[in-house]
């Protein structure tokens, strides 16, 4: 038994346990920036800690980059580094921390899904998109949509105004973590139809923090065309 392979026991017909997944059957999806292997949860495709900017650490409260593209299918079945906050050591933090998550029931099957974006609460200085609370696979079970949660840069990192101390190439240093969130709807916007999500009907959704950002971004020419409706509670 020890000789056959995980793509033989699946060829005789044999069962792997619950949660267990064979390399051939894993999901692979082709980004923009990159193919990325994820999961399957209860019929759904997912796919956790996929990188849709460059690290933030050599450019510190400047505007992100998109990263350098790759050609070998990334791991994506394990959410990303959170950004750098107090208080919390059930997550791994980082500076590199543009990275987002996607649930979907179809890969380029042309569903045209409605696409939901949550961002999450935490007053612009705590909380991250990996929260188990913010698992999509009920809400694409239930709805027949696509769910995208992202992290972005926090508190000082993200939202500390520098230019007037350190001159004008931070002039954007108040706002890294909003574009942070923007780079992040550019890339769904650039990816929906791969995860059978429709560009064209983007939701953003969000909670305290995650309400104000959306409520921020609402007033920002630059995000025009990345979202068309928009829910926000708490935040405003």
């Amino acid at each position: 038994m020890h000789d056959l392979s995980r793509r033989a026991l699946i060829a005789g017909g044999l069962v792997l346990p619950s949660g267990v997944h064979a390399a051939s059957a894993s999901p692979v999806a082709k980004t923009t920036n990159g193919p990325v292997r994820g999961d399957i949860d209860q019929g759904i495709k997912v796919f956790k800690g996929v990188r849709y900017g460059a690290d933030t650490g050599p450019r510190r409260f400047r505007p992100p980059l998109a990263p350098t593209p790759w050609t070998k299918a990334l791991d994506a079945t394990a959410y990303g580094p959170s950004a750098p906050q107090g208080g919390r050591d059930d997550e791994r933090q980082s500076e590199d921390c543009l990275f987002l998550n996607v649930w979907t029931p179809g890969l380029r099957d042309g569903g045209k899904r409605p696409v939901m974006v949550y961002l999450h609460g935490g007053a612009y200085s705590s909380g991250s998109g990996s929260s188990p609370l913010y698992d999509g696979v009920r809400l694409c079970r239930r709805g027949d949509v696509v769910v995208v949660t992202i992290n972005h840069r926090l508190n000082v990192l993200g939202y500390g105004f520098l230019a007037r101390l350190a001159g004008v190439q931070f002039a954007d240093s108040g706002a890294a973590g909003i574009l942070d969130i923007l780079l992040a709807l550019a890339w769904v916007r650039d990816n929906a139809a791969e995860f059978g999500g429709d560009p064209g009907r983007v939701m953003v959704f969000g909670q305290s923090g995650g309400g104000a950002k959306i409520a921020t971004m609402m007033a920002m020419p630059a995000a025009t065309g990345l979202f068309h409706t928009a829910a926000t509670m708490s935040g405003q």
